[in-house]
């Protein structure tokens, strides 16, 4: 039979006397928390919350080697004696037998949330375990748990919470982070000296707080810099640079270095520019996403709901799927960052769990949602709902909360953040109405146009709550032949690039290219037309020479 996995704890108090616990930046504050807790008579329990990477564990550290070297005021507390109990997947007898070995002390279980989260049966027997010896004072606990496994604990089980005073990590200041990166890299053995300019450092937490996907600070810029350490070692070179960090975090990411190497604050300038280069005839929508992720980047929106939210409404073809894909790129970094969902597919109101999971007790609930498994694995993309008219009414009751929250609960009762994405939602409710007015010469973007000609068409299908919890209603306007014109172009640069190798160049006649366009110009299909023809044409070509030569 297996081994039964023994429970061990260590004496954290002699880790801190021999000198094997690491000293902390900062974090003054929460030192003189702990400290009050440890020494009140009544509810003298803490636990320690914040992201994975922020400092929870190196915090109960550093505040066991000021207790040791007798640099806290300890006031009440009836034990110096420190201890951490090492948590793995054992039957809670094993801890049952491990909390009897132990002597009055303060004891820290590192990863409790990892030891329970979503697991409610073990959460169930750990507390009946953990209450009584809270309540007695014998022993006092600090918890240690990330944000998310804290969330669920709440829903499941409030009433052990009442027995901890809970102390929230927050990030720390640049310089701070500064100042801990440096000791971290200076306790690194290396097999030779490395030059490292102070830079490095600053430019591996600007990369951290840009891609919040590296993880969280200043864990992850720490990381930055150890990889990057090998990246330079492998190299036989001396100094580390600027290039190195930004090939290692283009590795890490997916995205290009020509991309990685541009300022957020120059992307953001530019994202307007970018995106009319090759979405064509859109302007008004695109300077309104444009603005409102400008905002959201820039500190000025609620944090509390997705970067950007936006119905989008327009004819078929003119470009709102490509608009989609683009900002995902442009924004985030990679094509990667896109998430489709077809809401055709949630017709009926029990297709809901594909999107955020069945709930515990009903098939398919390992399997996770669609919608809530994509964003957990890739949370700063952008989700694009397509053709969201087709789904259940009930579908909708989910994004209330996800547009007004910037979270959703799945099926398996984790809180999935979408504060980093961006939500589109695309309809070809009221294209009848668009396409008159447009021909009408009315201001289709205009305010009036919106309550009188589409609310009442958006109304028929949408609760009004729904519709009003969007950033933007954003309206694709048709095509006109001119903005077909310049679509042709762009999608012959398109099969020049993918035939490259070939060094074959078109050329067609403007006024036979314009001739042919006006034939296929239709407000109802857009652009598709249009690029159907340059590709067949332009691949008819290519296929008919290269099969000549």
């Amino acid at each position: 039979m297996p081994e039964v996995t023994k429970i061990k704890y260590y004496d954290l108090k002699l880790e801190a006397l021999e000198g094997r616990l690491n000293p902390i930046v900062g974090r003054a504050d929460e030192f003189d928390r702990i400290t009050r807790v440890l020494g009140r008579r009544l509810h003298n329990n803490c636990m320690i919350v914040g992201p994975s990477g922020i400092g929870k564990t190196a915090l109960v550290h550093a505040w066991a080697n000021g207790n040791a070297q007798g640099g806290l005021p300890i006031v009440q507390m009836e034990t110096d004696s420190f201890n951490a109990l090492n948590t793995a997947a054992a039957p809670v007898q094993r801890y049952v037998e491990a909390l009897d070995a132990l002597p009055a002390c303060v004891l820290s279980i590192d990863s409790f949330g990892v030891l329970v989260n979503n697991k409610p049966v073990m959460m169930q027997l750990m507390a009946q375990l953990l209450k009584p010896i809270a309540e007695a004072g014998r022993i006092q606990l600090i918890l240690v748990m990330n944000s998310k496994e804290f969330e669920w604990l709440v829903g499941e089980q409030s009433s052990f919470l009442n027995l901890f005073e809970v102390i929230h990590l927050k990030p720390q200041p640049r310089p701070e982070q500064h100042q801990i990166l440096e000791q971290a890299i200076g306790r690194f053995s290396m097999s030779k000296e490395l030059v490292i300019d102070k830079n490095i450092y600053t430019l591996a937490l600007e990369l951290g707080e840009r891609f919040p996907i590296l993880g969280q600070l200043p864990a992850a810029a720490i990381g930055i810099i150890d990889e990057t350490i090998a990246l330079v070692q492998s190299k036989l070179a001396t100094t580390l640079t600027e290039d190195d960090v930004y090939q290692v975090v283009s590795g890490k990411i997916g995205v290009p270095l020509s991309k990685l190497k541009i300022s957020e604050k120059e992307l953001l300038k530019n994202l307007e520019a970018q995106l009319t280069t090759t979405v064509i005839g859109q302007g008004a929508a695109l300077r309104q996403i444009s603005s409102t992720i400008q905002r959201a980047k820039l500190g000025l929106k609620n944090p509390n709901r997705p970067l950007g939210s936006f119905l989008v409404l327009g004819p078929s073809g003119v470009g709102k799927t490509e608009t989609a894909k683009l900002v995902a790129e442009t924004v985030f970094g990679k094509k990667e960052s896109f998430v489709r969902i077809d809401m055709s597919e949630f017709g009926e109101a029990h297709t809901v769990s594909r999107l955020i999971g069945a709930p515990a007790g009903y098939v398919g609930f390992d399997v996770g949602g669609g919608l809530t498994n994509a964003v957990k694995q890739e949370p700063y993309s952008l989700v694009l709902l397509d053709e969201a008219e087709k789904a259940h009414p009930k579908i909708f009751d989910i994004f209330l909360q996800l547009l007004d929250d910037g979270r959703l609960t799945s099926g398996q009762g984790e809180t999935i953040d979408f504060t980093q994405t961006i939500i589109m939602a695309t309809s070809n409710l009221a294209v009848t109405e668009i396409i008159n007015g447009f021909k009408q010469g009315q201001d289709i973007h205009s305010e009036e146009f919106l309550q009188r000609s589409l609310i009442p068409a958006l109304t028929d299908v949408f609760r009004p709550e729904f519709i009003n919890r969007f950033d933007a209603i954003l309206v694709f306007k048709p095509l006109t032949e001119e903005d077909l014109l310049q679509i042709a172009k762009l999608e012959i640069q398109k099969v020049e690039a993918r035939v490259a190798k070939h060094h074959i160049k078109f050329k067609i006649d403007p006024a036979v290219l314009i001739k042919k366009i006006q034939t296929l110009a239709d407000p109802r299909f857009g652009a598709r037309p249009v690029k159907r023809f340059i590709e067949t044409t332009c691949e008819n070509l290519i296929s008919q020479k290269l099969l000549e030569s």
